[in-house]
């Protein structure tokens, strides 16, 4: 007996003093990670963040700066220096600033006119972020929360029942080629390691399982993309655009309700419930896969601060309240111009809602809704034909909207207050037409200039990399400032043509791969190109590719190379031909697109040529005598 009490004693005395040590272990700091606004900063931490980490503000002046201080933390890598795009500092600076006691400093040098009332931080048991920006809080500025702009592209990103990565090509198995274009690594890293850098307006920090669903966690405020469903095996396909899933939850799955054994036909139990698997499919796309008998029925509820989705199936959906306040309806409006349609529903609290596709409707259920006026929706009952509603139980009404072969666009308030909801007829694209021949008398046309085609055609030059994102590097040498280089002279060359271009980045800046999507697409142009440098483990691969994807680029992309092969000749290197390649921007840019890889910085003999202007100017000729060329073919 006397030994039970001395091994009680010690495990005792063990516990008391073990449990203060755990509690003061340091918080983990691995990385900064921007939002694509830059208005919200999170720090990527690992460990709990409990009251012994505490956080000090304070101010520096030449020049004016703001610090904090994160006590009781230690940075896993070495100190970095961060670039916001969109955001009012100059630069951000993160580093170990003293071991004992353990403190991280954080320093933001700041603009003139950045009004320091703006700056905020918040903690969390699991999570740092500092907002920077107003505008987050601002409730007449709309935030998309679901579109189907991509829903007809999805499918290519997944394959068998993995996950697979955008950034990918076809190449012999001994060229294993890392950071090739369009790859998005931050220049801190220079490895295969990922990070959750990207262009995002929503990261994912946890996952709740309920007994029938999950419910999705996250910062900032979520994108829905329409469903879409997969056979052998049945699975539902659901992507929020525009996010980021926690490291940890990436890869996980979870079973879905309560146990459901039946035998099969060998006589075992097998357990048919659905199961969801999460992944970052892409650069920007969080993926969720449900898979199951039953995984087309499933459905996301949006909260009513857009920052949680529910997925369950559609019959669980009369039973799941998502907010404790109903809301009322106060008005709606209906407008209509030549190609698009906008709806208006203005709430007097925040709606829980969620949306789909089907039978070529819109349906919108807003599920904490209060008995309401049938004549607050006199303006849609006008101008929608057919126009319905439904309702569904006590709280919930469906809106029921006609949207065949429509691009669709909702947007809320950041307190989901008010649905704005774009409805665009879907351009039919039809073959341009030739120019008419017009035929000039031989003395007439001894006057004349030569042709342009200046009036016709524009064309979108993408400089590789930029900014924070240096892109592939070999003894000090960046691909960012090799692409620049070259794309300016492409533009200088198609310029003296008379072609019209624009630059998505003229100087050293950061662009998410989106942005430069964006960007391309807003302007229109008949062709966009994108210039890398290659970069593999294995320093002998030396030589020139020329990337497409989409069927309409192929052509384009045989006229570019063609020039190409013209100069390979005089050139010590390799010609490796064409590849049909997912990377990102050839997929995402609506007009035909390809990437030119123009040679590879990890090869010594090929990185001294690349970094010559004349060997610069050669390929940037090359490049836009193959454009020139296709252009006039088309015209």
């Amino acid at each position: 007996m006397k030994n039970f009490f001395v091994k009680i004693f010690i495990f005792l005395f063990f516990i008391l003093t073990t449990l203060p040590s755990l509690a003061n272990e340091p918080v983990k700091i691995n990385s900064i990670v921007f939002d694509n606004s830059d208005g919200v900063i999170f720090l990527n931490t690992t460990g709990a963040i409990n009251e012994n980490v505490t956080i000090t503000k304070g101010y520096l002046k030449d020049p004016d700066r703001i610090y904090l201080d994160i006590n009781n933390a230690i940075l896993t890598t070495t100190k970095k220096t961060y670039i916001g795009k969109y955001s009012k500092f100059d630069n951000i600076k993160i580093s170990q600033f003293t071991l004992e006691p353990k403190t991280v400093r954080i320093v933001f040098e700041y603009q003139k006119n950045f009004d320091l009332s703006d700056f905020s931080v918040y903690k969390t048991n699991n999570a740092i972020f500092i907002k920077t920006s107003k505008k987050l809080v601002n409730n007449n500025n709309y935030k998309t929360v679901y579109s189907n702009s991509k829903a007809n592209e999805r499918t290519i990103f997944y394959q068998g029942t993995g996950f697979e990565e955008v950034l990918t090509t076809t190449m012999k198995p001994d060229d294993i080629v890392i950071n090739a274009g369009g790859s998005e690594i931050l220049s801190e890293l220079q490895t295969k390691k990922e990070t959750p850098k990207l262009s995002s307006k929503y990261y994912i920090d946890s996952i709740t399982k309920t007994k029938k669903g999950i419910l999705i966690n996250g910062i900032g405020k979520l994108n829905l993309i329409p469903a879409f469903v997969l056979s052998e095996p049945d699975r539902l396909i659901i992507d929020i655009d525009d996010a980021v899933l926690k490291k940890e939850l990436r890869n996980k799955t979870f079973l879905i309700g309560e146990i459901n054994l039946q035998k099969n036909d060998d006589g075992a139990n097998v357990d048919l419930r659905e199961t969801i698997k999460m992944g970052q499919n892409s650069q920007s796309i969080v993926r969720f896969v449900i898979t199951g008998k039953n995984a087309k029925d499933y459905r996301g509820i949006i909260s009513p601060d857009s920052k949680s989705l529910y997925l369950t199936n559609k019959a669980n959906i009369i039973e799941t309240k998502m907010s404790d306040n109903n809301v009322n309806l106060l008005n709606s409006l209906y407008s209509k111009s030549n190609t698009t349609e906008v709806i208006i529903l203005n709430f007097d609290d925040s709606a829980a809602f969620n949306v789909f596709e089907e039978n070529s409707n819109l349906y919108i259920d807003i599920n904490n809704i209060n008995l309401f006026d049938d004549s607050l929706l006199e303006a849609l009952y006008k101008g929608i034909p057919d126009f319905k509603t439904v309702r569904i139980a006590s709280d919930k009404l469906r809106f029921i909207i006609p949207a065949a072969n429509s691009s669709i666009a909702i947007k809320t308030t950041p307190d989901n207050d008010s649905l704005k909801v774009y409805i665009k007829a879907k351009e039919v694209h039809k073959t341009q037409e030739k120019p008419k021949v017009v035929l000039i008398p031989k003395d007439a046309a001894k006057d004349k200039k030569p042709s342009s085609i200046s009036n016709l055609f524009t064309v979108v030059i993408d400089a590789g990399h930029g900014g924070s994102d240096v892109g592939a590097t070999r003894n000090g040498i960046y691909e960012k400032d090799i692409t620049l280089k070259i794309s300016k002279m492409v533009e200088g060359n198609l310029k003296k043509k008379n072609v019209k271009t624009y630059m998505v980045r003229d100087r050293d800046k950061t662009v998410s791969l989106a942005e430069r999507c964006e960007y391309s697409n807003e302007k229109k142009p008949d062709i966009f190109v994108s210039i890398h440098v290659n970069s593999s483990i294995n320093e002998n691969i030396k030589g020139v590719e020329t990337h497409w994807y989409k069927d309409d680029s192929l052509e384009y992309a045989k006229f570019v190379h063609k020039e190409i092969q013209k100069k390979i000749k005089s050139w010590d290197t390799n010609d490796r031909g064409l590849f049909n390649s997912k990377f990102y921007v050839i997929n995402h840019t609506e007009a035909p697109a390809i990437l030119c890889e123009i040679g590879f910085i990890s090869n010594k003999d090929e990185r001294d040529e690349i970094t010559k202007t004349k060997r610069q100017e050669e390929i940037a000729e090359a490049i836009a005598n193959g454009i020139y060329n296709y252009l006039k073919a088309r015209k």
